[in-house]
């Protein structure tokens, strides 16, 4: 799982975290104007959003959380999304397949790793 933290903060100018240290993390589309300039004034290119805050951080930490099922992850992420008043046509994939992809990042690193986001790249 990618959950945020402060870890590593302060490496680029363009740094923050505001989310809650721990809350699990998840990813925006990156806008037209993040994808040309990533250190501009969108941060929706750099940055996850936090599931419970839906504030942002520019680090996120990959972490086991052997006690949340997937169930439970689908189910953080669409109350997330129904918190905010997004409906099914406000994000491109399902909430099933935000949460393959968010397991597929953190998968990819080992426990305790901290990434960071620059649009497509991690």
């Amino acid at each position: 799982m990618l959950v945020a933290t402060k870890a590593t903060q302060g490496a680029r100018r363009s740094d923050y975290a505001d989310c809650v240290e721990g809350e699990l993390v998840w990813m925006l589309d990156a806008c037209p104007e993040s994808r040309r300039k990533p250190d501009g004034k969108c941060p929706c290119g750099r940055s996850f959003r936090g599931l419970s805050s839906d504030r942002g951080t520019t680090t996120a930490l990959v972490t086991d959380l052997p006690d949340l099922t997937r169930i439970d992850y689908e189910n953080a992420l669409a109350a997330s999304f129904d918190a905010r008043g997004w409906c099914l046509c406000c994000y491109m994939r399902t909430v099933s397949e935000f949460v393959d992809e968010l397991i597929s990042f953190a998968e990819f690193w080992p426990v305790g790793t901290v990434i960071e986001r620059r649009v497509d790249l991690i």
